[in-house]
């Protein structure tokens, strides 16, 4: 076995054996809207109230952070609001992602470990490529080897919104592919309400699931009220761990809990200002991965140890908006931190690894050492404050001519990584088969209780933004949009790391970089008619660069075969991308049919991406390649009568490398990576009167995920991902204020296996999360 290393996103350097991981962490699952989304095709940056429909039939939004109808915002954006949430029961990115178009996501089978994408724009290193965001609050930070995105648990929310495209100017760094924002419930004045919901289901070859949420809202005198809720819930497991004989040693394993709080308070101690201060706070367990072995019988592992996590976020804000007239000032000071604590099974990494540097000869202490738990053992912390204060003048929707925005955005962030790696009992096993020899005789390095290695890097940015987007009503009927961020950002990066897993590697080193990346857009909006609207735009989006750690010695006529300087290879910078739009928006025969369609194209310069050093057996991330994605979405719904909805769907991303870079494994024309060709979505809503406060209801849902890619390589067992189909099915009853339901996910139970890693020539797969029926009930009051 040789020891090669690879360096993941965070800079740390690592087993060749762990090179697997790289490839663990893709899954896609992708789909379009759930039922009203086409009447809510929006621009992509920002909204801040639900969907809401005028005297005059059109769909009022606040995309541009200000209200004005949906057939005059120039760009993309699907919304779930929460009923369609609900209906569809989408409680993660998996389920998300088959409800929006152009949405995609990859994980390695463990909650919190997803990449998400958008129209194409894919990557597993470097910074983020989409931004999430809890209200104005930024969730985003760099991806990290082992962490994936955060996604705040969906209870008492108001809707989901996805917004397409680069948000360069308002939304800043790591929103090439858009921006995902999570739009909560805020407290109303002078009114005492609430609900609560309670859900029960089973899962096919699983166990018993159940979730439980409440809100409640309460006045607190004239202009002051609080609004608190919370949510706890169990997902029994479906994977089986057997031993190495293949009895069962435990059932049901990669189950989850959750818990999650949020707490509002709503101040108006003048008409003219709005005080609002937050806090979230949620808890994550999962027991172990979902990842099983395709060579045992289906959803069964044979790994010796647990992989259990822990996902820990709370996010305090404060919101100040103040009235000078027609004009706005607002003010959001936020903080997040989020902890992720992860262990995970290295026997095939470190145990097998240090077995056979010890007995290449495959002997008797070979057989010991690889047998013993290995355990790898990973804590992230994200710690980052933010402020933004923007002034906004009077909307055109008021009847003026122009508009405008301009602000300031500042954040500060950190990110702790910890990663140590252990083989348990080595010491003493080494003791008992080398009686005169320890452990350092053997490999040239100690192991104080069985550590092999650590990896502690710190990373840190600020940056500092200045924002402006205005539009101007050209003529009664033409608007232009056009917008601009300038951003100013420092990053340091600090690695510490040692034993025999770091050979070969500086124990410090830390490594400063900063950059000025300048993004602007522009956008045309033209009114055919009343109901019918044409929009182009076209905008820039970027995404931050970092550092590697330091290479040894012996790599840097590596890193010059790529053609890179070596030490300049230590940062890499900002990739960029400009995308280009067009789309119509359109509510026909008398509103009984919605249309929406676009069409886009985005070219990708630079990528951060991760290139290997096969002579060195390393890989650094760095600026190199470009990639073109092109496709488009069309979105129908039909209201037939005052009962039944029909909607289809259709999504095609055609995401193609087109400069391929050396040590990338890439091809020039091969498939972006974890994203599906085409998604269809069709589905049906029913609804009939029983009484005066009472109805009958019913929908189904069935979306389509088009094959994708999970490796560049041809021989590898996830090249080429299987299509499938997923379909759910609700029905109840709603009576006054109470509600009943029944609901089927995955009907037909499909058990297609959706990735196929392989690592170190042990398939493993992911698939669908099988079939469960439940029952739930809610009441408000």
């Amino acid at each position: 076995m040789l020891k090669s290393t690879l360096s993941g996103s965070t800079g740390r350097t690592m087993p060749v054996a762990k090179r697997a991981w790289t490839y663990a962490g893709l899954i896609t699952a992708i789909g379009l809207a759930w039922p009203q989304l086409a009447v809510a095709q929006q621009t992509a940056t920002g909204t801040t109230a639900i969907p809401a429909q005028s005297d005059t039939g059109d769909i009022v939004v606040t995309a541009q952070k200000r209200s004005e109808s949906v057939l005059d915002v120039p760009l993309s954006v699907s919304v779930l609001d929460a009923g369609q949430l609900e209906n569809a029961h989408i409680t993660d990115y998996a389920d998300l992602s088959r409800s929006v178009p152009g949405l995609s996501f990859t994980n390695t089978g463990t909650s919190g470990t997803s990449r998400i994408a958008l129209r194409g724009v894919a990557s597993a290193s470097g910074s983020a490529t989409v931004g999430v965001y809890l209200d104005d609050v930024s969730l985003t930070f760099p991806n990290q080897f082992f962490t994936g995105a955060t996604l705040p648990r969906l209870f008492d929310i108001a809707r989901v919104e996805v917004l397409r495209g680069p948000q360069g100017t308002l939304y800043g760094d790591s929103s090439l592919g858009g921006t995902i924002r999570f739009i909560t419930n805020k407290p109303v004045l002078g009114e005492a309400s609430g609900n609560a919901s309670g859900e029960l289901s089973t899962t096919e070859g699983g166990g018993t699931n159940y979730k439980a949420d409440a809100a409640v809202n309460l006045p607190i005198g004239r202009n002051l009220a609080l609004r608190v809720a919370g949510q706890t819930g169990y997902q029994s497991g479906y994977i089986d761990r057997v031993d190495s004989n293949g009895l069962p040693v435990d059932t049901d394993i990669n189950s989850e809990r959750h818990y999650a709080a949020r707490a509002t308070l709503l101040w108006e101690p003048a008409p003219d200002l709005k005080i609002t201060p937050s806090l979230q706070y949620q808890y994550v367990k999962t027991a172990n991965s979902g990842i099983f072995n395709l060579d045992l019988p289906k959803f069964q592992t044979d790994k010796m140890l647990t992989e259990p996590s822990r996902d820990e976020l709370y996010v305090p804000s404060l919101t100040i908006e103040k009235s000078f007239g027609d004009y706005t000032l607002t003010s959001v000071t936020s903080y997040m931190h989020r902890t992720f604590d992860r262990q995970m099974d290295a026997v095939i990494y470190n145990s097998e690894y240090v077995a056979y540097a010890i007995d290449p000869d495959f002997g008797e202490a070979y057989d010991t050492i690889s047998v013993l738990p290995g355990v790898l053992l990973n804590k992230d912390t994200v710690n980052k404050w933010a402020q933004e204060i923007r002034f906004a003048s009077p909307s055109i929707e008021q009847g003026h001519r122009f508009e405008w925005q301009v602000g300031v955005y500042a954040d500060s962030l950190k990110v702790r990584s910890r990663d140590d790696e252990y083989v348990y009992g080595l010491n003493e096993a080494v003791a008992d088969l080398y009686p005169d020899q320890t452990v350092e005789d053997l490999i040239g390095y100690p192991a104080p209780g069985g550590l092999l290695g650590y990896f502690h890097s710190d990373r840190t940015r600020k940056q500092i933004a200045g924002f402006a987007e205005g539009s101007f009503m050209v003529t009664d009927r033409l608007k232009l949009t056009a917008g601009i961020r300038q951003v100013k950002a420092w990053t340091d990066y600090e690695m510490n790391e040692g034993g025999w897993l770091a050979a070969g590697t500086p124990a410090n080193e830390r490594v400063k970089a900063n950059e000025s990346p300048l993004t602007p857009k522009v956008a045309l909006n033209y009114r055919v008619g009343d109901t019918i609207s044409l929009y182009a735009s076209a905008a820039k989006g970027f995404r931050l660069g970092g550092q590697n750690s330091t290479l040894p010695t012996y790599c840097s006529s590596s890193v010059e075969e790529l053609g890179l300087d070596p030490d300049a290879a230590r940062s890499y910078h900002s990739d960029s991308l400009w995308s280009y739009e067009a789309g119509v928006k359109s509510r026909l025969f008398g509103d009984r049919v919605t249309m929406n369609a676009s069409v886009y194209r985005i070219d990708w310069h630079n990528i951060q991406q991760q290139l290997s050093l096969p002579s060195c057996g390393y890989v650094i991330t760095a600026n190199a390649g470009d990639a073109r994605s092109q496709g488009g979405e069309l979105e129908l719904v039909g209201r037939i009568n005052q009962a039944l909805t029909l909607r289809a769907t259709a999504g095609y991303t055609d995401a193609k490398i087109r400069n391929a870079a050396e040590g990338s494994s890439a091809s020039d024309g091969q498939h972006v990576l974890g994203v599906p060709d085409w998604n269809i979505t069709l589905g049906a809503d029913y609804r009939r009167p029983l009484s005066d406060d009472s109805e009958f209801f019913a929908g189904t849902n069935w979306t389509y995920t088009g094959e994708s890619y999970g490796s560049f390589s041809t021989s590898n067992s996830d090249y080429l991902r299987e299509d499938y189909w997923v379909g759910t099915f609700n029905l109840g009853f709603q009576i006054k204020d109470f509600r009943i339901s029944g609901f089927v996910k995955n009907v037909l139970d499909d058990r297609t296996i959706i990735q196929k890693p392989s690592i170190l020539f042990v398939r493993q797969g992911l698939t669908v999360y099988p079939r469960t029926i439940g029952i739930s009930v809610g009441k408000s009051f």
